[in-house]
């Protein structure tokens, strides 16, 4: 590894100083009294030693003032011992004081002053030519003073100045010389004197530079430091194996003090962080499109060797730049990086849906360059679209229910009283076929209204044990298939059904309903014909399937409607099960209900769907039921009247249609029951107190005060134990169930037959009464 030099020439620094007394001046002014505390407290200690060695020098050169000068040592002593050095003494212990900090650099022109006349003083009490001799000490004392005792320039320049003024006064008052020999003494004392002053100044000047350098090196630091702990931050919020490697370089980062060290550990770790996130983040120049940088995930979707490449060529597949590039949204009116921008699109390579932000930035060789981080959100999308596709089908659900709730009151006359009027009409009478057809029509009128409710998830009632292969087999026999047959000769269909499927719980009617529409379907989807095959078989899914929607994990019976037809587009696909989307022409076929029911009958009967389709090619939808290990029952055969009719029992009906209310008056007389009718809850409850009534015909919805519930408890509260069955055009519901569980009989959904109706009163009539009060049910 090469040898860094990271050494800074003095010259290279930019710092302001004044010329005369060295202070930091301008932009740098600010640093002084920084400078004045740092220098002191870096010097206090070396100059308590000074004075220790200026006491120690000072005192022993007295054993030769006593041998050269016998006369004058007295005198002499008591300047080197009386008087200077205790003044270096009380300097030494003065400088343990708070006030010493501010007082030391004019001290310390005091100890040169003092010393240096010291040494005249000495010149002028010694005999000559031996005094001028005194004049080296002269020199010790004015060198001592510039480069030993960390004197300013300042200071120590006028303390040296006086010192050396002093001397040659003292000189030119005792030397016996010409004035030549005068002027070359002195000159030479006044430039060992200069020569003190410049050694002082670049003594301070480098200091003072160094002090600098080592400001603007801890400011570096502390942007370093800084850096170090956001990096340190942002790491711990990473993985754990992230967070091993992130030490690492967070401790490599700390180890190295040279500036390259620390670049190299930073972009380390940036690119780590950057292989870590889960998004396609490159960087492209903004004129020639080239990648630069690509993170790991954007080398594992584009591959390995992205960078240097065309950012649209690798990413969109073009063979030109993107139409319209969105270079110009990152940059602001003066070419500089802007704001960021983002967007949402999908990839034309790989099919994916990603969120883009991206934003101009400056690269390290001072060109803009552009940062794109794209976030792959293909299965978010496609969750919004299942829960947008499930609220859609809830909210046309409800407004289908309301409607079908409406529509089953008008539908029961249709339905009832043709029902009635054949029981009076001779079979081979002209009236009898009109009847018939009218009550026919009514009945698929109310077959719609069924698929209606199936939409709005309340058609489903019933709860058999059935097999579906027996529903597939009917409907493979059935008049239907054989009528789709006529319409589609071109079409062929096939059925492999698995001889021991399990059975399910649910309605046979929706169920068969459900593979009549799929067939119809796959019927029409092969103008030019083709096969259609309807399978089942047991499965088991031990993990879950995402596809169209996500089956979960459990014992199933699939039920398979293939075709070899014209196929579904992917955009189609999406909204096939919404109610009254069709892509039938229309008056030609179809209500657009018939996938809309497919959907709402396999959620009834809590199962799941995938549907998979390749145009050109054909459509599979698999429907996933869960399985039951109960076992089939037979089905009822019709009864005769006789076996529901009554006895002369008393019947209340409550009802706020008036139509329900006479269709049901007509029933149940035409089954010999006395009949009574009112609109409203409220009434029922006072004609309860006038006349009892053996039983109760009660719809559960009325308006706009009481329903079926509520006038229920309120003339059990009057007639304890009165017998009830339930009416409406809904499923049952928590309130038909509340109802039962306080002695209502059985719920009978409208339009109802007369033998529904009828069998459900002889049911009520035979039961016995109901042992709990309102009041008992109610603390229940």
């Amino acid at each position: 590894m090469e040898k860094v030099d990271v050494a800074i020439p003095y010259s290279m620094l930019r710092v302001s100083l004044h010329p005369l007394t060295l202070a930091f001046t301008g932009s740098h002014q600010s640093l002084e009294p920084l400078f004045k505390k740092a220098y002191f407290s870096n010097s206090i200690d070396h100059v308590r030693r000074c004075k220790l060695y200026a006491i120690l020098f000072f005192s022993v050169f007295g054993v030769l003032d006593a041998y050269v000068f016998p006369e004058q040592k007295l005198q002499l002593w008591f300047i080197r011992y009386v008087l200077v050095c205790p003044v270096f003494l009380v300097g030494l212990i003065f400088s343990y004081t708070d006030a010493y900090r501010r007082l030391w650099q004019p001290l310390n022109a005091f100890y040169i002053m003092v010393t240096g006349f010291a040494y005249v003083a000495m010149v002028v009490i010694t005999p000559a030519p031996e005094a001028y001799y005194y004049g080296v000490g002269i020199i010790f004392c004015v060198f001592f003073g510039y480069t030993f005792i960390h004197a300013r320039f300042i200071t120590a320049s006028i303390a040296g100045l006086l010192v050396i003024a002093g001397y040659q006064g003292a000189m030119m008052w005792l030397m016996e010389a010409t004035g030549v020999i005068q002027l070359l003494f002195g000159a030479h004392f006044m430039g060992i004197n200069l020569l003190g002053m410049l050694i002082c100044y670049s003594i301070e000047t480098h200091h003072r530079k160094s002090f600098f350098l080592n400001y603007l090196l801890e400011k570096e630091k502390e942007k370093t430091d800084t850096i170090n702990r956001n990096l340190e931050k942002r790491v711990e919020e990473r993985t754990t194996a992230l967070q091993r490697i992130n030490r690492d370089l967070n401790k490599e980062v700390l180890e190295r003090k040279q500036a390259e060290g620390r670049v190299r550990a930073s972009h380390e770790q940036l690119a780590s962080i950057l292989d870590s996130i889960d998004a396609d983040i490159h960087v492209s120049d903004m004129e020639t499109h080239t990648i630069l940088l690509a993170n790991h995930h954007m080398k594992q979707t584009y591959g390995d060797e992205v960078v240097g490449k065309i950012c649209h060529e690798v990413i969109q597949g073009l063979d030109r730049p993107c139409h319209p590039c969105k270079n110009h949204l990152m940059l602001d009116e003066n070419g500089r990086p802007g704001e960021s921008y983002s967007w949402e699109e999908k990839n034309p390579i790989n099919g994916r849906w990603y969120i883009i932000y991206s934003r101009a930035i400056v690269w390290e060789d001072g060109r803009i360059v552009q940062l794109t981080v794209a976030t792959d959100i293909t299965a978010m999308k496609e969750m919004e679209a299942r829960l947008q596709r499930a609220q859609k089908m809830e909210a046309i659900g409800t407004l289908a229910g309301g409607v079908a709730h409406d529509l089953n009151n008008i539908l029961s006359g249709l339905v009832g009283y043709p029902e009635l009027l054949l029981m009076d009409i001779p079979a081979g009478s002209e009236t009898r076929l009109i009847v018939e057809t009218i009550k026919n029509s009514g009945e698929k009128a109310a077959a719609i209204v069924q698929d209606m409710l199936t939409l709005a998830r309340r058609g489903v009632a019933a709860t058999d044990v059935i097999g579906l292969n027996r529903v597939v087999q009917e409907y493979l026999d059935s008049p239907e298939l054989t009528k789709l047959k006529s319409i589609h000769p071109q079409v062929t269909i096939h059925s492999d059904l698995a001889p021991a499927v399990f059975n399910i719980v649910g309605s046979p009617v929706h169920l068969g309903k459900t593979i009549m529409n799929l067939v119809t379907n796959a019927a029409e989807a092969m103008p030019d014909g083709g096969e259609i095959t309807v399978s089942t078989q047991n499965c088991y899914v031990d993990r879950p399937i995402h596809g169209f929607e996500t089956v979960l994990e459990g014992e199933y019976v699939l039920l398979r409607v293939a075709d070899t037809g014209i196929g579904i587009s992917a955009r189609d696909m999406e909204r096939i099960f919404e109610p009254f989307y069709t892509k039938k022409k229309m008056g030609r076929s179809g209500t657009g209900l018939g996938m809309a029911v497919v959907w709402g009958t396999v959620k009834d009967h809590s199962g799941f769907i995938d549907a998979r389709s390749i145009e050109g090619q054909g459509t599979v939808f698999d429907l996933y039921f869960p399985i039951t290990r109960q076992i089939e029952k037979m089905a009822a055969e019709e009864l005769p009247i006789d076996r529901y009719r009554g006895a002369g029992e008393s019947v209340l009906v409550v009802d706020d249609i008036k139509e329900q209310r006479d269709l049901a008056e007509f029933m149940l007389k035409r089954l010999d029951y006395q009949v009574d009718t009112v609109a409203s809850g409220a009434e029922a409850v006072q004609f309860i107190r006038r006349t009892p009534v053996d039983i109760l015909v009660l719809d559960m919805i009325m308006e706009p005060e009481m329903d079926g519930l509520d006038t229920y408890r309120q003339i059990l509260a009057i007639s304890p134990g009165q017998k009830a069955i339930i009416a409406s055009g809904f499923s049952e519901s928590e309130r038909v169930r509340e109802a039962q569980r306080l002695g209502a009989g059985p719920y009978i959904k409208k339009p109802y037959r007369m033998e529904q109706i009828g069998m459900a009163l002889k049911e009520q009539l035979a039961s016995s009464p109901p042992d709990e009060t309102p009041e008992s049910s109610g603390n229940n």
